[in-house]
């Protein structure tokens, strides 16, 4: 058995790279050395006189790994730094590097966080390969996968029911929510009334004074009068950003009311009280941006031609089948899930950033006033939303805190999801964005937001 982090074990990793076709396939455009450092610098290190680990890395082929000095500090063109028990967990167990650095357990200290997403499934390949070696290997012989463990822990969940639900099993081990009316035992207001202390019931307060705003309302003569001075390329960009926000405002007023259906299930009567002002602000989303379109930009053809693959695959696929999947699986799990991609990806991370790069492009030159208007608004109920989520998922952790795991695990994949997506609007302009839009700002400003949702969670 080889111990982690020795010599042996470092000649060992090494073939193993040499040897991966996975990540030859994965790393083949990668062109950066890693410095793997370790804070504080254990004991097993401190006798090589080394601080970490030091990879050559060339496009799938690795030239060189070997312990790291003082020297290398100035000539990696990467640095990531963390604690033993993380680079343990990462290099025992494999993972996504990327949703480390999220979480703030691996520091980037040098190297750009737009290659480093591009690159996540070759850092990830490289990760695996160590894990074949030593105590890993002989570990995973013995013990189950982690699908098997989480398969184990979602049949023991589901088969739990709630104190009020109306939810039956079915024989997959599912909760099942029922469509048909059911009598009932008694009411909420006549019999403990309503918990108007309760977060939900505090965000409604918010929603019957904060949220009352009308699309129609909005003075749009400025931004009709503003429009016709756009060259072509800056029309093109807020067609693109637009057409986006259009179908993801529609997309989660569409598939809001599985969720509704869920809670109101199970008896949370303050929760489905909020979430019905949270569809109807969805709903005025949804209005806005077709009115913005037909009064402001004139709607040019085929508007979802800027929904590009990746962004298909999260508005088109996920989204709706992760909210939908509630119709028959009413589970804990199913329930963080959907939350996740509904309120942590698509509202915490992409919209929160995308209408900060509304403002980012306009505020400054003062265009398009009655735009950022409406986007002020959006933002205000948008985080109310996000309130909510938290609280709904902290809820579901602290009543399931098994399932805690899972649900980082479905936040590291999802928010691939979201930097691909982020990727994709920049890879269709090359280098001249309209209005200087910066690609390293969106990513970081995208990656801040979703960290400080974690965080809130008890998740970084």
């Amino acid at each position: 058995m080889t111990e982690l982090f020795t010599p042996s074990w470092i000649e060992q990793w090494f073939h193993s790279i040499q040897t991966s076709d996975a990540y030859k396939k994965e790393a083949k455009d990668w062109n950066q050395s890693v410095l793997l450092k370790f804070h504080p610098v254990p004991t097993i290190l401190l006798q090589h006189n080394a601080l970490g680990f030091f990879l050559d890395l060339r496009y799938g082929e690795c030239h060189e790994l070997r312990y790291a000095t003082e020297s290398d500090l100035d000539t990696a063109d990467i640095i990531l730094e963390a604690s033993e028990a993380d680079w343990r967990q990462l290099l025992e167990h494999g993972g996504d590097p990327l949703f480390f650095i999220m979480k703030k357990r691996i520091r980037l200290i040098r190297g750009g966080l737009v290659y480093l997403s591009t690159q996540r499934k070759a850092a990830s390949a490289l990760l695996a390969t160590a894990t074949v070696s030593g105590t890993a290997d002989e570990a995973r012989s013995a013990a189950p996968s982690l699908s098997d463990l989480w398969s184990a822990v979602k049949s023991t969940v589901a088969s739990g029911s709630s104190a009020n639900s109306t939810a039956s099993q079915n024989s997959n081990g599912a909760r099942t929510v029922s469509h048909q009316p059911e009598s009932r035992t008694g009411f909420v207001t006549t019999g403990r009334g309503l918990d108007r202390q309760s977060v939900p019931m505090a965000l409604f307060q918010k929603s019957k004074t904060l949220g009352i705003w009308n699309p129609a309302e909005i003075d749009l003569k400025k931004d009709r009068d503003q429009w016709e001075d756009f060259s072509k390329e800056e029309k093109g960009l807020l067609h693109h950003l637009s057409a986006m926000f259009m179908a993801g405002e529609e997309a989660v007023t569409l598939d809001l009311l599985p969720l509704i259906r869920t809670v109101a299930a199970e008896g949370r009567i303050e929760e489905e009280i909020y979430l019905t002002s949270f569809l109807w602000e969805e709903a005025k989303h949804t209005e806005f941006f077709d009115l913005y379109m037909k009064e402001v930009m004139g709607s040019p053809q085929n508007l979802e031609s800027y929904h590009g693959p990746m962004y298909r695959i999260l508005f088109y696929e996920k989204l709706p089948n992760a909210l939908n999947a509630l119709w028959t699986d009413s589970s804990p799990a199913a329930q963080l899930k959907a939350s996740a991609t509904y309120n942590m990806i698509v509202e915490g991370t992409l919209a929160e950033t995308g209408y900060e790069a509304y403002f980012n492009m306009l505020e400054e030159r003062n265009l398009l006033p009655g735009l950022r208007e409406g986007i002020t608004y959006l933002k205000r109920d948008e985080s109310r939303h996000i309130a909510f989520a938290l609280h709904f998922l902290g809820r579901l952790l602290a009543e399931h805190p098994s399932l805690t795991g899972y649900l980082e695990e479905e936040l590291g994949i999802l928010l691939g999801d979201a930097t691909n997506i982020v990727h994709e609007i920049f890879d269709r302009y090359g280098d001249e964005v309209p209005f200087g839009l910066d690609r390293e700002w969106f990513l970081n400003y995208a990656v801040k937001q979703f960290q400080n949702r974690i965080q809130k969670l008890g998740l970084g």
